[in-house]
């Protein structure tokens, strides 16, 4: 059942978030947006896992991001713009404006999501989009029509309950009830929403739950987190359990067999399989527990197993959402920004301290991703005439792969720039020495040009 784990995540990021568990919400959103690419789910389901998403990272007050994925979205999105997936990211837009105190542009989407709300009676996001236009109305001396805007996202939002959606608004949320309480009305609804507003403590379920996450670091020596205590040697038991679960983070997109697991992790093969499995499984869930409440943290499905990758936050992730960030923005010093997110969360190579097979794919793929992200944000220090820096980052390269010619002639030319001659004669005669030594050759005609005209320069 495959084609339904995407609605599963969807929704349990949706309820996280509604929690207040951003991080954990961001996981299981972008989970179902893998997933759904991965399976070709139609457009519209994964609409609403990025419309979702968009709305997490609205509330953790990342809204350039937030926009860019909505807006994004919808841009490829090729489904009808009537329904209620694009109903949902388009309000993420109005909500971005309104955060950015663009009043008259905010008014203009709320207005248009007020009409197609209303003919397709998308009764809680039209509540919201209401409360937008009530809001905007009202700090902007409409007090008629803002009272009767609010009216209409109470009257749409009071019967369901949702007293968290009118409370994650803030101090919004405090102009918009304090004014229907001003002009008579009153209720359960308006009451709590007001007592629950920003500064108030939050329930102890909460902090409870969030101590489930498991942190994991695998850039590097792997380590493993539970809460703030790094799980040991002893608490695992036995290096095949720390093991499986390097494993399933590896593919933790996929539900693994155990045949494929055991294969993975043992030499051996036999009757013996089964039993190790089990044995190592039984000890990787007993060293991630916490507490006596705690979830199962490794699932099984039909005989298949997965890790729930929604209570674990891993650096990989960390550092391809930053890398993400990086090629999707169009700011340059925003992008210079998160290339340094991901290069500052590079600490080596994937999984160093594990030799299986498995594990090389994804180590060459994350060491390329940081070659280039070092690369990138050399190109922009050059860029800006800070050729020192440039010139450290590509050194930082070279130490990963220093066989890389284009690498090299970027240090070539942060040399010239810098206009340190010396410098540049030595690194050429370096990788002259290197690729001689390593590969039997000489370097590329192109580099031998660039070289003496870099040269050159110095005399004129």
């Amino acid at each position: 059942m495959n084609e339904l784990l995407p609605a599963a995540y969807t929704a349990l990021g949706n309820v996280l978030t509604r929690f207040g568990e951003t991080a954990r919400a961001e996981a299981a959103l972008r989970q179902s947006v893998e997933l759904a690419q991965q399976l070709g789910i139609a457009s519209y389901e994964q609409l609403m896992a990025t419309g979702y998403l968009a709305y997490n990272l609205y509330g953790q007050g990342r809204v350039d991001e937030a926009w860019q994925l909505a807006e994004g979205a919808l841009w490829a999105y090729t489904g009808s713009p009537d329904t209620y997936e694009a109903f949902v990211c388009r309000s993420v837009l109005a909500d971005v404006a309104l955060e950015n105190n663009e009043l008259n542009r905010a008014e203009n989407l709320f207005s248009d999501l007020a009409e197609t709300g209303e003919r397709r009676q998308f009764r809680v996001p039209l509540a919201m989009v209401y409360f937008g236009l009530a809001y905007i109305h009202l700090v902007t001396d409409r007090k008629e029509t803002g009272i009767k805007h609010a009216c209409k996202a109470l009257e749409l939002i009071e019967p369901t309950k949702a007293f968290q959606l009118f409370i994650d608004q803030g101090e919004r949320s405090r102009v918009v009830c304090n004014a229907l309480v001003e002009a008579g009305y009153k209720g359960p609804f308006l009451n709590r929403v007001l007592e629950n507003l920003p500064g108030k403590k939050k329930p102890a379920a909460i902090t409870i739950a969030n101590q489930s996450v498991i942190h994991i670091k695998t850039l590097g020596t792997f380590q493993v987190f539970a809460g703030n205590e790094e799980i040991s040697q002893e608490r695992w038991v036995s290096t095949k359990a720390r093991d499986m679960l390097a494993y399933f983070i590896t593919f933790r997109g996929e539900r693994i067999p155990a045949d494929k697991v055991f294969d993975g992790i043992w030499a051996e093969k036999g009757g013996r399989g089964l039993t190790a499995f089990h044995t190592a499984l039984s000890r990787l869930r007993s060293a991630l527990k916490i507490g006596e409440n705690s979830p199962r943290l490794i699932l099984v499905e039909a005989g298949d197993y997965r890790i729930d990758a929604a209570r674990f936050t891993i650096d990989v992730d960390e550092f391809d959402s930053a890398l993400a960030k990086a090629r999707a923005s169009i700011d340059d010093e925003s992008t210079a920004r998160f290339y340094e997110q991901a290069i500052n969360l590079y600490k080596g190579e994937y999984l160093q301290n594990f030799y299986y097979d498995w594990i090389f794919p994804e180590r060459r793929r994350l060491t390329q991703a940081y070659l280039g992200s070092l690369r990138a944000l050399a190109e922009h220090h050059y860029t800006h005439r800070r050729y020192t820096h440039s010139i450290e980052l590509l050194e930082r390269a070279l130490r990963v792969d220093n066989l890389q010619e284009d690498l090299q002639c970027q240090v070539l030319r942060a040399y010239a720039a810098l206009g340190d001659r010396a410098g540049l004669i030595n690194q050429y005669q370096e990788m002259k020495r290197l690729l001689a030594k390593e590969l039997d050759m000489e370097p590329l005609p192109e580099t031998e040009k660039l070289y003496k005209r870099l040269l050159e320069n110095f005399k004129n």
